[in-house]
């Protein structure tokens, strides 16, 4: 393996141990029923609000992987269509406020990292399967993408597409998550054994990206020197 798929193993390791680590050291079980009793108690608004909530927390780039999985708790599997529609409101509303509004704050944040922009401007120019590639994976964190894709030249279409299926396995995995915790509590082992799984998907998901954006370069380098 190379070093950078040596780091990323070590990261996905030492992400097992922290997730392990969280659940045992932190009152995580207590936050999520506290989370379960606060919606309840919005009654038929609980829906509105959650999905308010996730919006809010899409375009302040907040990592929506603990509130994806508390709405499983929370709602169980009607959680789903719901963060799939509030992720994808977030997701479109931060997309065109990259293209707009923040474009030149964007912009200056990309100048700083060249292998982001480079990265990003590949993916950009290709087609909405590599777009897809790159929001399946952490190589760029999802929501900040929603903004530095902005300024790119894909097309909204592509963008919005890209964005549903990119999220729609992480989601799935999330919100079994919390579905199992509400039915069987922390400590089921469907609980450690669809992280793992989870896990070993998004490794294999960047690896991928990873080669298909370093071709992509090359060919993109190539065509500049012809």
């Amino acid at each position: 393996m190379t070093g950078d798929e040596n780091r990323y193993w070590l990261v996905t390791v030492l992400a097992v141990a922290a997730a392990v680590a969280a659940w045992y050291v932190l009152p995580v079980e207590a936050w999520l029923t506290a989370f379960k009793d606060w919606t309840h108690s919005l009654g038929p608004y609980a829906p509105v609000a959650f999905a308010g909530l996730f919006v809010v927390a899409t375009l302040l780039v907040v990592p929506c992987t603990p509130l994806t999985i508390a709405g499983g708790v929370a709602f169980g599997w009607w959680s789903l269509p719901i963060v799939l529609a509030a992720a994808t409101v977030g997701s479109v509303l931060a997309f065109v406020a990259g293209r707009t509004l923040l474009q030149d704050r964007v912009r200056a944040a990309i100048e700083r990292r060249p292998a982001m922009r480079a990265t990003v401007e590949a993916v950009g120019e290709g087609g909405w399967q590599l777009l897809t590639l790159m929001r399946l994976s952490p190589f760029v964190p999802f929501n900040a993408q929603n903004y530095v894709l902005g300024i790119t030249d894909v097309r909204p279409g592509a963008f919005l597409v890209s964005t549903l299926l990119g999220m729609l396995p992480g989601t799935i995995v999330c919100v079994y998550l919390g579905v199992i915790g509400r039915a069987a509590g922390g400590d089921a082992p469907e609980h450690w054994i669809s992280l793992g799984l989870g896990l070993v998907a998004t490794v294999a998901a960047v690896a991928l990206t990873r080669r298909r954006v370093r071709a992509k370069l090359r060919t993109r380098r190539a065509g500049a020197g012809a």
